[in-house]
């Protein structure tokens, strides 16, 4: 076994995180804490991977990413759209500099009787 400085060798990670809701007439910005969420003691975010929606699909009324940023150790998304009813996947994905790859996804599901951002507890 090795490692990088005291951190032990570790495979990448991936957290899924629940259902959202998102109405589809607004805006949702949504963050992920890495520090909080996957990084190990003393490892650092170094690259931005982005982030991704699935399905895609071209109905113009389709979640789109209006802007994605990354500052220091939490990632931002800020998602439009999204056509009644459709469930999306939001995966957000970094590099540290322990050559780990994090990804974090979480469910969006589409419905104008939300409050956005707000998870919904049947799931």
């Amino acid at each position: 076994m090795g490692g990088t400085g005291d951190l032990p060798l570790s495979k990448d990670w991936t957290q899924m995180r629940g259902t959202i809701l998102k109405d589809p007439n607004s805006e949702l910005a949504f963050t992920i804490d890495w520090q909080a969420s996957g990084l190990l003691k003393h490892e650092q975010v170094v690259d931005d991977l982005g982030w991704t929606v699935q399905p895609v699909d071209n109905d113009p009324n389709c979640l789109r990413i209006l802007e994605q940023t990354i500052r220091a150790c939490c990632s931002r998304v800020v998602l439009t759209g999204g056509v009644e009813g459709q469930v999306y996947l939001l995966t957000c994905t970094v590099g540290t500099d322990t050559r780990r790859v994090l990804k974090q996804a979480v469910i969006l599901r589409i419905t104008t009787a939300s409050k956005d951002g707000e998870f919904d507890e049947s799931d």
